[in-house]
């Protein structure tokens, strides 16, 4: 998944390819990849987030569902930024 702009439903998606009992964790600051703990979420369904430059005018904003950082335990696994970091491009057959 390359969109940027991820939606609640995406997430859903995406999380339910995974064991519904393994923890989640986000993985912060690339070059000195740190484990953090996921926060507190809460939505602002009024209130879009910062538009960037590649929104497509005709989107119709829905407000934002945020997750906020609950907090560093360490760093992050070697195995996951390699996996974080690997092209998706990578996976379609025929890809050398």
């Amino acid at each position: 998944m390359n969109d940027r702009h991820l939606t609640v439903a995406d997430l859903i998606t995406t999380l339910t390819a995974h064991d519904p009992l393994a923890p989640v964790r986000l993985a912060l600051s690339p070059e000195w990849p740190f484990e953090h703990y996921v926060g507190a979420i809460t939505a602002t369904p009024h209130i879009p987030p910062t538009p960037d430059h590649t929104e497509t005018p005709q989107r119709e904003q829905r407000g934002a569902v945020w997750i906020g950082d609950g907090g560093q335990i360490g760093y992050l696994p070697a195995e996951a930024w390699v996996e974080l970091h690997r092209d998706p491009d990578d996976c379609r057959p025929g890809a050398a």
